[in-house]
């Protein structure tokens, strides 16, 4: 019996390490200018690859703060910024991802659209996607396997796009509602950036093969003991 209850407090050790570990995506670990790309780190056991088409085919931290190299190029994606559907709902984004518009000056993001694709290593849960300055006709789409999960297109009633004002910024908040998949895309209609992803890993007990036999082998043990 003591054999077995060993075993099941192994059971459980390994089932939590492999549990998932919720993870805001905020970019706060990375500086403004940043590239980011192939295994990004980006907290909770995610990691994914990323990459951008338009522009320079870069994806770069920017930094919302006012007056900050990033704003001063591109004043309509500085913090604070209003929920477009709750007025009330206010928020420093600090630091967002765009894609990158020119080879020189400082981040900027490409007025003209732009693809950002993350790959991730391992399958995700997707909560929540926060959209700044994105206006209609922008698409996040969460992939598994190449096939669609779940999409949004932005519509006039929910564009954020607030021109070239420093002030009354907008952001869009896209509920997933914990969709598992593989690929999250957004596909950008004119400037925009991504200010943050509510995420986690699916969980994967990697040790779950091996303690099954080891269990198997404790319980072989107690019949020949018995016999």
């Amino acid at each position: 019996m003591k054999t077995l209850r060993i075993a099941a407090v192994a059971a459980a050790a390994i089932t939590a390490a492999g549990m998932s570990h919720a993870a805001t995506v905020d970019f706060s670990e990375f500086n403004e200018g940043d590239v980011l790309g192939a295994g990004t780190v980006l907290g909770g056991g995610v990691v994914a690859d990323i990459s951008a088409v338009g522009g320079v085919a870069q994806a770069v931290v920017f930094d919302t703060a006012s007056g900050t190299t990033s704003t001063g190029n591109d004043p309509d994606l500085t913090s604070d910024f209003t929920n477009i559907e709750d007025a009330g709902d206010v928020r420093d984004f600090g630091n967002a991802l765009i894609v990158q518009e020119n080879a020189t000056g400082g981040p900027d993001d490409l007025a003209s659209g732009g693809v950002l694709t993350f790959s991730f290593l391992s399958d995700i849960f997707l909560d929540e996607l926060f959209l700044l300055d994105s206006a209609a006709g922008t698409v996040a789409t969460l992939l598994a396997d190449g096939n669609i999960v779940a999409s949004f297109t932005l519509t006039d009633d929910n564009d954020s796009d607030t021109g070239q004002s420093a002030t009354n910024n907008k952001f869009t908040l896209l509920d997933f509602g914990g969709a598992t998949g593989d690929t999250l895309v957004v596909d950008f209609e004119d400037s925009g950036a991504i200010g943050q992803i509510e995420i986690s890993a699916v969980p994967v007990p990697a040790g779950l093969p091996l303690l099954l036999g080891g269990m198997g082998a404790f319980a072989w043990m107690k019949r020949r003991k018995k016999a």
